[in-house]
Formats: C-alpha cells, structure tokens, sequence
C-alpha cells in the first residue's frame, strides 16, 4: 500500500459477489420484521398497533378510507362515461 493509503484500507474483507450481499440483505431484514416497504405502507393506511393488545386488530384510517372511495369513485365514473354508454 501507497503512503497516502488509508488505515482502514489494510482491514477490508474479502469482496463478494452481488449475488451474495443480495442474499445477506434477504436474510438481514427477515430477521428484522419492524422494517420494511410493507410495514410502512401498512403504518400510512392503519392505525398504529397497541402495543398492549398485539393480536388486537389494527383498523383503517379515516383519511385512507375517504382517499379509497374517492379514488373508487372516480374510477367508477370513468368506466360509466367512457365504456358504459
């Protein structure tokens, strides 16, 4: 190594193959069922579970639920307007 090289530089552990950090991510976050697209989503659209009941059901949010039928509703229009007559 360079004089200019890095301490950390000489520790570096061997390089691995897309492959392998794809499958190491995978099973980081299978152990980690906090995190996650799903969870998130799930977070935006229910309420936040109570942490006192865990298996109690989580129910949706007012917002999300006026958002869906709006969006069912236009979706609906659409269809009638455009196909149905």
């Amino acid at each position: 190594m360079g004089p200019l090289a890095r301490l950390w530089c000489s520790e570096m552990i061997e390089r691995t193959a897309p492959n392998e950090s794809y499958v190491w991510l995978k099973d980081y976050f299978k152990q980690r069922p906090d995190i996650g697209f799903w969870k998130a989503a799930l977070n935006i659209v229910l309420y936040p579970p109570n942490p006192f009941r865990p298996e109690a059901r989580r129910l949706p949010r007012p917002g999300f639920l006026f958002s869906a039928g709006l969006l069912a509703f236009a979706i609906g229009w659409f269809v009638y307007f455009n196909f149905a007559r």
